[in-house]
């Protein structure tokens, strides 16, 4: 017999509580949305990644390190949304009435609950997930709180159920709750998502006498003649608090017992019989294991029960037995939950605002919080440690070493693209790709000063001398300067025999800290300081060995964000400019086996037409030779890679960088060429570079370079400057070969020609590395090339402006009118046609950043707001025009839905950008009349469709088919937008130049807000 069921959805609302808590009532019909914990877990603690989504019981995965090493396995958005309901955590309640029993299913919102009256909401906050349900049909109350263990030796997921009986009589009840499955350690996403059958021959339990089940494969099952064993493991320990004190609860680990046949997981088949009771003794083998708690209580009324569960990961079987104890003492995961409050309250206290705007105020902490989860935040450690140890005195006036804490390449459930990582050690850091460290660092100095000219010598230092760099930044490790300076200054640290000799071994190689700390307590090496005092002395006595991969490909974009870190550097310390430029010798070239080939090994015939393919290869006598280097291999050395490291100054890398992308102007002079496989920040023309593209918003930044370096030697007072003699020479052939153009001796072809020719004749010259020569240059001489670069700038850029509508165009495609064949299917470009894309956000942004005056800055603006670029119905700027009279081939944007991803849609990022060269250029009416339309916390929930202290990476605009949807935010937090955000707040708050030298060169403070 089928009963009909009257379906009543319940419109869910948005709103801040008291607590600074986003709610969202009845939020299983709200919009889906994707979200995560921080992956935060303090300076001791192992980190954990957790996603959820506003969907069941919200955690749809979590797992330590990377997508390989999941507890629950890693699902994209879309798969989330569809299976946390099922997959996810589930609880089920049998509750006995009389005679009658009833199931209930909280959060759950599938046929099970139809007949019940229902009402439930999510609270989110920085830290943790708190989820609430009312059954006003059964008279119960559930709850259940998430968040992280933090500063710990494991790493684990806390979920605190709690039942309250509301109605007057006794409720005999049974509860099950738990994970249908759970993923035994060692086993990767490729078997998750490829072979999840054949791996369960692999997977064990272990440790049921205990009542915790340990989850691991015991060896590796790479297929390989060695055998790898596995130690490590995956548990889930259940309890509760009986007369105050814990009592084990053992889960079921075999989800048969449970489900029955119900294979798919959504019905509880067996739990549905009279007398359900836990199997005693369970034997799972070749099978995905559950962790199910079974618990049987009577509720009194408003009387409640409380389950604790901790899921997580464990170094060894042996640790976890020995932190049962531990974990189950009363109080203990109270004060866990409050310290990692607390962890995370203390980075959000760097930005503690008071406006007269609530949501402000929470919006800019989150905003903070998201940018360091993707740059990392700044420790120093202090210099205390020196007077208890009375070993070697640091250097007076030097700091203690910084080190960059939490950061990770970003990757969540709507960028499952991404392979994110995040070190599952103490002091925990992640790799990050160049552009991205690059940008979320460049505020950091304003909230640690103490960095100094950290970022600048790092990131910089990983310029190569072809002007590129390597994509991906590895984690920060050390090595040890001086042996004996090491065993002086710890003598006093270790508790036994001085200075351990175990511990001397392990620093005579390269380590990172976390992995010091770890050694310590591995080797139970006892100490006489705290970890932080032990960290200062010894990564003061270290060089920071900062290493990379090459990735893929080479941007167009990556150099010019460097320009930023040196503005923020100089922006706190003016006084430095001198300094920073042009003494400091610390600077070096990334040495890269990866090279960009000359043109006539990259422009080809493809499928019978022109094209740039294949622009970056592995130079193998390049790979050797790095390859034999003993010490930090990837750094350039003299005598062309056979010498000694090659250190240098900034104004010499900075003059190797205009060089570079001066010679990398269009056969047009107008924008920078995409020459290396990759576009620039606008990922999505990834087709660009094939049809020899070029964009003009680098040659805008190559204006702001060379402005830059012509200011900065002018202030400097320097008669002469030392440069690396290759460098020098191709300084002044360019000088000349432009000053010929300019006169018009040659045309823009043949400049363009000649210029590529001489950068190619460079490079192959630097392949290995460089002469170690320096030669003296002029700065009269200097400034005349750079003079000469800028008016040849200049006239490429206003080929780019459209008088009619007062915007730039952004990107260029070359179209190969005529040509010469070369060897085979290379061929010689000699006739081009300059085709423009439509309009882009990104150029109007490096347009309005290089204005000098503000009438020209008021037309711009105003040209962009009568543009395809203004959203008139959400009020907000799209990242692009309409893309469809383009063809397929300049990139997946034109694949894309119009408002959707990188098709004109909302991109944040970008748009937040261009807010912010509002302020840059005195338009403060223009910016704050945009101000409230544009923010993310200003935003209507409903249409937003998520936390509005959360920034987005796109809103869906006008231009989607679904108005269903536009103004929804999608691809949650980690985009950069948060540092665009960061430099307005500051500029809002303390003016656009706080710090300034007066007429004498003294240092002054002016706070001017906006």
């Amino acid at each position: 017999m089928l009963i009909m069921v009257k379906i009543t959805d319940k419109k869910p609302k948005y709103y801040l509580n008291e607590k600074g808590e986003f709610v969202i009532e009845n939020y299983n019909f709200s919009k889906p949305f994707c979200n995560f914990f921080p992956g935060i877990a303090g300076r001791y603690g192992i980190p954990m990644w957790t996603f959820y989504v506003n969907r069941g019981q919200c955690i749809s995965s979590f797992g330590v390190k990377d997508k390989d090493h999941a507890i629950l396995e890693f699902l994209p958005a879309n798969k989330a949304w569809q299976l946390v309901s099922t997959h996810g955590f589930r609880t089920f309640i049998k509750i006995t009435l009389g005679k009658s029993t009833f199931l209930y299913e909280p959060f759950h919102n599938g046929f099970t609950n139809l007949s019940y009256e229902i009402s439930n909401r999510m609270l989110i906050s920085p830290a943790e997930l708190t989820l609430e349900e009312e059954n006003a049909s059964l008279g119960l109350k559930v709850a259940i709180k998430y968040f992280n263990i933090p500063n710990d030796n494991y790493a684990g997921l806390v979920r605190i159920i709690t039942i309250k009986n509301l109605k007057d009589n006794l409720r005999k009840t049974q509860l099950l709750d738990g994970l249908p499955q759970i993923v035994p350690f060692g086993t990767s996403n490729y078997f998750l998502k490829k072979m999840s059958r054949t791996i369960e021959a692999w997977m064990n339990v272990e440790n049921m006498g205990k009542g915790v089940p340990f989850y691991r494969l015991f060896v590796d099952p790479t297929d390989r003649p060695e055998v790898v064993h596995i130690r490590e493991g995956n548990f889930y320990l259940g309890f509760s608090y009986e007369k105050g004190k814990p009592k084990i609860i053992k889960p079921i680990i075999d989800p048969e017992n449970i489900f029955g046949p119900v294979t798919d997981f959504s019905c509880p088949r067996l739990f549905l019989n009279d007398k359900f009771s836990a199997p005693k003794n369970e034997n799972i083998h070749s099978k995905t294991p559950s962790a199910f708690l079974l618990s049987d209580f009577n509720l009194k009324k408003n009387e409640e029960k409380r389950i604790y569960s901790v899921c997580g990961y464990m170094h060894g079987l042996k640790e976890l037995n020995s932190s049962i104890p531990k974990i189950t003492k009363p109080g203990y995961l109270k004060s866990k939950m409050l310290e990692n409050t607390e962890v995370i309250n203390e980075l959000l206290e760097d930005v503690a605002t008071k406006s007269s705007s609530k949501e402000f105020n929470l919006y800019a902490q989150q905003t903070y919080l998201d940018n360091l989860l993707r740059g990392g935040y700044p420790f120093t450690f202090s210099r205390s440690s020196f007077n208890t140890l009375g070993g070697i005195p640091p250097e007076a006036g030097k700091s203690g070493t910084t080190f960059y804490l939490y950061s990770r390449k970003h990757g969540d459930p709507e960028r499952d693209y991404n392979k994110f990582q995040i070190a599952s050690t103490y002091l925990s850091q992640g790799n990050g790709n160049y552009r991205d460290l690059n940008q979320n660092r460049r505020n950091d100095i304003w909230f640690n000063p103490e960095i100094k000219e950290e970022n600048v010598t790092n990131l910089l230092n990983f310029i190569q001398l072809d002007g590129f760099n390597p994509l991906v930044i590895k984690g920060s490790s050390f090595v040890i300067k001086d042996g004996d300076k090491i065993k002086a200054s710890l003598k006093n640290a270790c508790s036994e025999e001085g200075f351990n000799k175990i511990l001397a071994a392990f620093l005579e190689k390269q380590f990172s800290p976390g992995e010091l700390i770890h050694f310590l307590e591995d080797n139970n090496i006892k100490l006489n300081i705290s970890y932080d005092e032990f960290l200062d002395t010894v990564l003061s006595l270290s060089s920071k060995a900062n290493e990379a991969e090459h990735g893929e490909g080479f941007w167009s974009d990556h150099w010019h964000y460097n320009l930023d870190i040196i503005g923020s550097y100089l922006a706190v310390y003016p006084e430095r400019l001198k300094n920073i430029l042009f003494e400091n010798n610390n600077f070096t070239f990334f040495d890269n086996a990866e090279v960009v080939k000359p043109r006539s090994e990259k422009y080809l015939i493809y499928n019978g037409l022109p094209r740039q393919l294949h622009a970056v290869a592995l130079d193998s006598a390049k790979k050797e030779l790095i390859h034999k280097r003993k010490t930090l291999p990837h750094i350039v050395r003299s005598k062309y890679g056979y010498g000694d490291i090659y250190q240098t100054t900034l104004i010499n890398k900075l003059f190797c960088l205009l060089a570079n992308k001066f010679a990398s102007l269009d056969p047009f002079g107008v924008g920078i060429e995409m020459e290396a496989n990759k576009p620039n920040w606008f990922d999505a023309l990834n087709g660009l570079p094939a049809l020899f593209g070029s964009s003009v918003c680098e040659t805008f930044e190559l204006k702001r370079l060379g402005l830059f370096i012509k200011d900065s030697l002018k202030e400097s007072g320097l008669e002469k400057i030392v440069v690396t003699e290759e460098i020098a020479s191709f300084l002044e052939k360019l000088g000349g070969l432009t000053g010929e153009n300019l006169n018009k001796s040659t045309d823009d072809y043949l400049w363009w020609d000649k210029t590529h020719s001489l950068k190619e004749e460079y490079r192959q010259k630097t392949k290995m590395g460089v002469n170690g020569i320096e030669q003296e240059m002029s700065s009269i001489r200097l400034l005349e090339i750079i003079d000469l670069m800028l008016k040849k700038i200049e006239c490429g850029i206003s080929k780019a402006w459209d008088k009619n509508s007062a915007v730039y165009y952004g990107y260029f495609i070359h179209k190969v009118i005529e040509y010469n064949n070369l060897n085979g299917h290379f061929i010689k470009p000699l006739v081009f046609k300059q085709i423009r894309l439509p309009l882009f956000l990104e150029a109007q942004m490096h347009a309005m950043r290089l204005m000098d005056n503000q009438d020209g800055a008021k037309a711009l603006y105003r040209g962009v707001k009568k543009s395809a670029l203004f959203d008139k119905k959400l009020k907000m700027y799209k990242v692009t025009a309409p893309l469809n009279s383009m063809p397929e081939e300049i990139g997946r944007c034109r694949i894309f839905t119009p408002g959707w991803l990188e098709n004109e849609s909302i991109w944040l990022h970008m748009e937040y950008k261009y807010l912010l060269e509002f302020l840059k250029s005195g338009l403060y009416e223009e910016f704050y009349a945009d101000f409230k339309n544009t923010l993310i916390p200003f935003q209507n929930p409903q249409r937003y469709g998520r936390s509005i202290l959360e920034n987005s990476s796109f809103l869906v605009s006008s231009a989607f088919p679904d108005k269903k949807l536009y103004g929804n935010g999608f691809v949650a937090r980690l985009s950069g937008s948060t540092t665009e955000f960061l430099e307005i707040w500051l500029k809002m708050n303390l003016g656009i130049k706080p710090f300034f030298l007066n007429g004498s060169g003294e240092l002054n403070l002016r706070f001017n807000p906006i």
